[in-house]
């Protein structure tokens, strides 16, 4: 199964926690070696990381901490780099706003700040682990983050950054139960163990740059043409519909040149294009021929031009960005199309 890397804890001197979510069912699971142990400091699982990765539950759970696998097997397919917009594109649950709102409003707080739950609550989150988008500035203070009176004790892998902004995509967790001497109830404590941010995929050295001053589109399409026959008998891709009120992405065929562009299928600028072609384009006839022109010509195209970093930014800022803005202006990615003569 697929599993996308989330989070690396250190814990002790020697061990990481490692947190991840399935890409099937988009399930939070925690990786565990054979016997129950923790990842060793040297694991070769990184955070951004996509595995297909064999498990089998482990068999001490013990709620809310119910994403622990035994780790069978794993091999590695690829990184992704832009993960603040793919963790929020694909539909998982987030907290947002007040620091109240997090583990959906279930934990008790310390007198000093500390968020916890306790032994003796019935109504326990269904994981310990989820995302949150704060609404104010997390400061850093002494290996604690702070915000609106509350302390989040600050467990990640890289050096804690002095002020984390709101509108940030975090991660918080809780650690295991622990009761320590003087206290008649154990308690698994708040922590924030990670901070997502788009980061630029690296261009291969074997591919050069080109410069955004000798850009020339239409000899780049002419030279694609050339260069790679193309089938006539090609099939229009079949497509699906969602509703405009539905809170999914849709992620319904390709969007060859976008998906390279903007770096990530499941980019919310890519999911405007593909409701734009369903819900617009595929309800006129030159809409549909211009899908059928499309799909004939932006494979070769987005293969050819994939390497290029300089070349795909240019593209989307001068070409697709504009055109973006003047879909949603006029709300052509909405489902709603007046008559038109050029309609079926």
């Amino acid at each position: 199964m697929e599993v996308l890397i989330l989070s690396k804890t250190k814990y002790g001197q020697s061990q990481y926690c490692i947190g991840g979510i399935t890409l099937t069912n988009f399930k939070f699971i925690r990786l565990l070696n054979p016997g129950g142990f923790y990842q060793p400091i040297d694991t070769d699982l990184n955070i951004g990381d996509v595995w297909d990765i064999s498990y089998s539950p482990s068999a001490n759970t013990k709620p809310p901490h119910n994403e622990d696998v035994i780790v069978n097997s794993k091999r590695f397919i690829k990184h992704i780099y832009d993960l603040k917009t793919y963790i929020k594109s694909i539909g998982v649950k987030i907290w947002r706003g007040s620091v109240y709102n997090v583990f959906d409003g279930h934990l008790k707080w310390t007198g000093s700040g500390s968020g916890y739950l306790s032994e003796n609550q019935s109504n326990l989150p269904n994981n310990s682990v989820g995302f949150w988008i704060p609404d104010e500035d997390l400061t850093y203070n002494n290996g604690y983050y702070h915000i609106a009176g509350k302390k989040i004790n600050y467990k990640g892998a890289t050096n804690a950054k002095p002020i984390i902004p709101k509108g940030s995509l975090v991660r918080l967790s809780l650690a295991k139960w622990w009761c320590p001497d003087d206290f008649y109830e154990s308690r698994c404590y708040l922590q924030l163990s990670g901070v997502y941010q788009d980061k630029p995929k690296p261009i291969s050295k074997s591919n050069p740059t080109i410069k955004q001053d000798n850009l020339d589109i239409d000899s780049i399409f002419k030279s694609i043409e050339k260069q790679r026959p193309i089938s006539y008998n090609s099939p229009t891709p079949k497509t699906t519909y969602t509703s405009s009120n539905s809170s999914s992405k849709n992620t319904s065929g390709g969007c060859y040149i976008a998906t390279v562009c903007y770096g990530s299928y499941y980019a919310n600028e890519v999911c405007d294009f593909r409701d734009f072609r369903d819900n617009t384009l595929n309800n006129y006839s030159l809409g549909k021929k211009f899908i059928k022109l499309y799909y004939k010509y932006s494979p070769a195209v987005s293969d050819k031009i994939k390497p290029y970093g300089t070349l795909n930014k240019s593209i989307r800022i001068i070409i697709l960005n504009p055109l973006l803005r003047i879909i949603k202006t006029l709300k052509l990615n909405k489902k709603t199309h007046p008559n038109n003569v050029y309609k079926k």
